[in-house]
């Protein structure tokens, strides 16, 4: 019966250093996504230059955060907490940011 209970180890494990990177990179996208939000929502849809360029700048740091995120993985021994909050953060924003670009572009 004491065989077929799981171990417990209380061993740390450090974080993956690239997890760090893409959690990063995950939450400059997210503040990124709420600038860009807040703006266009305070100009009532008639927004400048500059939401665009907000928005530009998430899309390219969720990209960043996926592809750090997605390599983090292949470190051993290391804890992928931070690689998978950011590797998820990261997806999200950026299958948002294509489906906007490609409504945009359809419609």
């Amino acid at each position: 019966m004491d065989d077929e209970r799981q171990r417990i180890s209380y061993i740390r494990k450090p974080f993956a250093r690239r997890g760090f990177v893409s959690a990063g990179f995950a939450a400059a996208a997210l503040v990124c996504f709420g600038v860009s939000l807040g703006i266009s929502v305070y100009a009532m849809g008639n927004a400048e230059l500059n939401v665009a360029a907000w928005g530009f700048s998430s899309l390219v740091f969720s990209v960043v955060a996926v592809c750090y995120g997605a390599v983090s993985f292949t470190e051993k021994e290391v804890n992928m907490l931070l690689a998978r909050i950011g590797l998820g953060i990261g997806t999200v924003l950026l299958v948002f940011w294509v489906c906007m670009v490609l409504l945009g572009l359809l419609l």
